[in-house]
């Protein structure tokens, strides 16, 4: 009897340790999931989704956009960002080189070619001049024997003094060299020549072109009595000045009134200095008006290689009778 017991007891006993877990210990085993989750390691992507425009998600293209095809290209900088970064450069070796005209400079200034240049054609000139009328200019090249090889009629605008100038003149050769003049003038708005400056070449039909520099750009001639604007009369002018002179040709003074009349002109000996230095003159020029007028005083010089005129510098007086 008493074994029949332990037995059952035994037997229960078996059974409740084997069964289901009492209902408080679900809680337990429900969180277990829970505290996993947010440890959990992340889901590894493919090596191939790194190429995906995955960025596009967050910028929808607008629906009107959406009509047209877009480039891949458009992602690449285009060209209009270039000029921005053009504005920083220095400035070129060419442009710094060409110096800027003084108080005391030629009315026309050929900073290139310089004298004696070697030049095949075409000629590079450029340089300073004071406009004349209309804002105008002569060029003209002349060959050895005073023929004209090329001419060039040049508009020159600026709102200072002297107006820049940069051209190209071509021109054929009979000869394999020979020397040249090239010759830059202006005229006033009476049409009188008043200034005139020139440089010899030496042309070639072939080869290389080798640019001397321009040397001195100091005016050449400068006047010190009469001033420019001076009222005289007495039918005597006193001219008194300094110049340094191309040749040892004789510098001809002259005075033309607005009409174009000369009313008076002289000759003056000259000698040029061993180191080019200015040479003093002094003139008593006689003139006849019988009414006061306007006159353009020019003191100029004529070529000696080439015929024609080297160089003339002028300023504009009142003359009285």
């Amino acid at each position: 009897m008493i074994r029949r017991f332990l037995l059952t007891l035994f037997i229960l006993f078996y059974l409740t340790a084997c069964g289901p877990a009492p209902l408080t210990q679900l809680p337990t085993l429900v969180r277990i999931p829970d505290k996993a989750t947010p440890t959990a390691p992340p889901t590894p992507i493919p090596a191939t989704a790194t190429s995906l425009p995955t960025l596009e998600l967050a910028s929808p293209i607008p629906p009107e956009a959406s009509q047209t095809p877009i480039s891949t290209s458009a992602s690449v900088p285009t060209a209009t960002f270039l000029p921005i970064q053009t504005l920083n450069l220095p400035p070129t070796q060419a442009a710094t080189a060409i110096p800027l005209p003084s108080t005391d400079s030629a009315t026309i200034q050929f900073l290139g070619p310089g004298p004696l240049s070697k030049i095949v054609s075409p000629v590079k000139v450029y340089g300073y001049a004071v406009p004349g009328h209309n804002n105008q200019a002569n060029l003209d090249l002349y060959g050895e024997d005073g023929h004209l090889l090329a001419s060039k009629l040049l508009q020159l605008y600026t709102p200072y003094k002297w107006a820049s100038f940069s051209l190209e003149m071509s021109f054929d050769l009979k000869s394999i060299g020979e020397l040249g003049r090239l010759t830059l003038s202006t005229q006033d708005d009476y049409g009188r020549v008043n200034a005139v400056n020139s440089v010899h070449l030496l042309l070639l039909s072939e080869g290389a072109s080798i640019i001397n520099q321009p040397g001195d750009l100091r005016e050449r001639c400068v006047i010190s009595m009469p001033v420019a604007g001076q009222r005289l009369s007495g039918g005597v002018l006193t001219v008194v000045g300094k110049i340094r002179p191309f040749n040892n040709l004789p510098l001809t003074l002259e005075l033309v009134d607005r009409d174009g009349n000369v009313i008076g002109t002289q000759v003056v000996a000259i000698n040029v200095t061993p180191n080019n230095d200015d040479v003093p003159f002094r003139v008593d020029m006689r003139y006849n008006i019988s009414q006061s007028v306007w006159a353009l005083l020019s003191v100029r010089q004529n070529d000696d290689r080439i015929g024609g005129l080297m160089y003339l510098y002028s300023q504009e007086i009142f003359l009285n009778p």
